[in-house]
C-alpha cells in the first residue's frame, strides 16, 4: 500500500510540472499573441489546479510536519536540541555508468527527462522552415507568408523590438477646436444604415456643420468607454494599443477654416496642423478624384506603426491594417446614418500624402483616406 501511495504520488508530480510547463507556455502564447479564450491555456490552467490539489492530499502529512519544523526554528537558541554533526559523506568515486543510470532512474531524473521533451516538442512544433515562395510573387505575398505565426515565433518575441511609445498624439499649445459631444440619440438604425451604405463619390456644395464632423470623427475613433482609466474606443484594436491616428483635411466645414488638423481623441478636439487650401493638392495627390475636392472634408488615417510592434513584431502591419479597416467601416455608417455620403480611397501618392499631414512616413504613415460630405 505504502509503495503504491509512493508511485501515485510520483506520477501526480511529474503531471503537476507537465501541466506548469504547459500553462506558462500556453499562457505566453496568449499573451503575445492577444488570444482571448485559448482553450489549449484553460485546459492547462485547470489540469494543473487539479494536480497541485492531488499532491497537496498526498503530501498533507509532509507539508503539516514541514510548517510544524518552520515554526519550530522560532524557540530561542538556548532550547532548541542540539544535533549532531552531518556525517561526511562518501568521497568514493561512483562507476560512470552506473551514476548515469541512476541519475537518469531517479524521480529528478525523469522529471528532467519529461520536461526536456515536453520542451523539445514545443520548440520543434514552432520550429517552420523557409516558407516556399513562387518566384514573381508580390511583395504582399511574400509579407503574407513571412509573417505566419509559430510556437518559436512567440517565444522569440521575448526579445526586445523596442519601447511601447505615447499611446496619444497631441501637438502641444497649438491652436484647438473643441468639438460639440456626439448625439448618441441621433441618426437611422444600425440596421437600415447597413442597409443603405454605399460610396459616393458625389457631392453638394453644401458645408458639413461643426456637429456633424464633431459626430462622425466620434462614431469613427472616439474614446466610447474609459473604465478605471482603461480607454476604449469605436473601433477594435489588437491589444487595445491602437496605431492608428485620425487627421481631417477640412475643405468645407461650418465655422472651421480650411486646413489640415490632427483629431485629439481625449479631448475631443481638432487640432491644428497647418492651414491653407488643400482641396487641388488633396486631389492631385490622389490621382485625379475631383470628389475628394468636393466633399466638406476628408479623413485621414496613419499607422504609428512601433506602437503594436514591441507585442505583435512581425504582424503588427497586418493588424494596423485590420484596424484602418474597421475605423473606415465606422466612417462609412457614422456618415450614412446622418444622411451623408462617404467614400474610402486607398490610391494615393504616399510621400506628398504624408508630407501634407505632417508625418515622416517611417515612423508614421498614411494608409488610408475616406471623403464624408453632403449628397
Amino acid at each position: 500500500m505504502r509503495r503504491l501511495r509512493q508511485d501515485l504520488d510520483w506520477l501526480v508530480s511529474a503531471g503537476l510540472l507537465v501541466a506548469i510547463l504547459a500553462t506558462a507556455v500556453t499562457g505566453l502564447i496568449a499573451d503575445l499573441w492577444d488570444l482571448n479564450g485559448f482553450w489549449y491555456h484553460t485546459v492547462a490552467g485547470y489540469l494543473m489546479g487539479g494536480f497541485a490539489i492531488v499532491h497537496v492530499v498526498l503530501n498533507w502529512n509532509r507539508l503539516v510536519a514541514y510548517a510544524r519544523f518552520r515554526m519550530s526554528d522560532r524557540v530561542a537558541p538556548s532550547k532548541r536540541p542540539r544535533r549532531r554533526p552531518a556525517e561526511r559523506v562518501s568521497a568514493e568515486p561512483v562507476n560512470g555508468v552506473a551514476g548515469i543510470g541512476r541519475t537518469v532512474l531517479s524521480r529528478r531524473g525523469l522529471l528532467g527527462l519529461a520536461a526536456g521533451g515536453v520542451g523539445g516538442w514545443l520548440l520543434g512544433r514552432g520550429l517552420r522552415p523557409t516558407p516556399v515562395i513562387a518566384a514573381g510573387s508580390d511583395v504582399g505575398a511574400i509579407y503574407h507568408e513571412w509573417s505566419k505565426p509559430g510556437v518559436i515565433d512567440a517565444l522569440g518575441s521575448i526579445g526586445n523590438w523596442g519601447q511601447f511609445p505615447e499611446p496619444y498624439k497631441t501637438y502641444g499649445d497649438g491652436a484647438r477646436i473643441a468639438l460639440p459631444p456626439a448625439d448618441l440619440q441621433r441618426g437611422a438604425s444600425t440596421a437600415r444604415t447597413i442597409a443603405d451604405r454605399r460610396s459616393t463619390r458625389k457631392y453638394a456644395d453644401v458645408p458639413l456643420t461643426q456637429r456633424e464632423l464633431a459626430q462622425i470623427l466620434f462614431l469613427t475613433t472616439g474614446i466610447t468607454n474609459d473604465p478605471w482609466g482603461q480607454a476604449r474606443r469605436s473601433a477594435p484594436s489588437s491589444g487595445a494599443l491602437y496605431p492608428i491616428e485620425t487627421y481631417a483635411v477640412v475643405h468645407n466645414v461650418e465655422g472651421v477654416e480650411r486646413g489640415v488638423y490632427h483629431y485629439a481623441l481625449r479631448e475631443h478636439a481638432l487640432e491644428l496642423v497647418r492651414g491653407g487650401d488643400f482641396r487641388a493638392h488633396t486631389v492631385d495627390q490622389a490621382l485625379g478624384q475631383e470628389f475628394l475636392g468636393d466633399c466638406g472634408a476628408v479623413l485621414f488615417l496613419t499607422q504609428i506603426l512601433q506602437r503594436m510592434r514591441p507585442k505583435y513584431q512581425d504582424r503588427s502591419y497586418r493588424y494596423g491594417l485590420l484596424e484602418a479597416g474597421h475605423i473606415g467601416e465606422n466612417a462609412y455608417l457614422a456618415a450614412v446614418s446622418l444622411g451623408l455620403g462617404a467614400c474610402g480611397v486607398g490610391a494615393f501618392l504616399d510621400d506628398q500624402i504624408n508630407a501634407m499631414l505632417g508625418v515622416d512616413g517611417t515612423d508614421e504613415a498614411a494608409v488610408y483616406m475616406l471623403a464624408v460630405g453632403h449628397t
